[in-house]
């Protein structure tokens, strides 16, 4: 595993470019990566993903409330669920 640092600035590289997209962007990881991307995303250092629990095959959801990034979904259930 890599350091913090190292993992840190590879998950906001992959924010910036997520939030520079024109749409919707599906990203696919390992679970510590995306634990440490969720805690990013809301302005956290990296290693705060640890309070993230994530189970396999879920869906998440990351977006903003009134221009703030937020989490709309997390660990959901991949049946049923409509993203928006």
């Amino acid at each position: 595993m890599d350091a913090p640092v190292a993992r840190s600035a590879r998950v906001d590289r992959v924010i910036a470019r997520a939030r520079a997209a024109a749409g919707d962007v599906a990203l696919f990881a390992h679970g510590h990566v995306l634990r440490a991307l969720v805690a990013r995303w809301i302005g956290s250092p990296a290693g705060a993903g640890q309070h993230f629990l994530l189970d396999t095959g879920t869906l998440c959801v990351l977006g903003y409330y009134r221009d703030v990034p937020a989490i709309k979904v997390w660990n959901g259930p991949l049946s049923g669920h409509t993203a928006g």
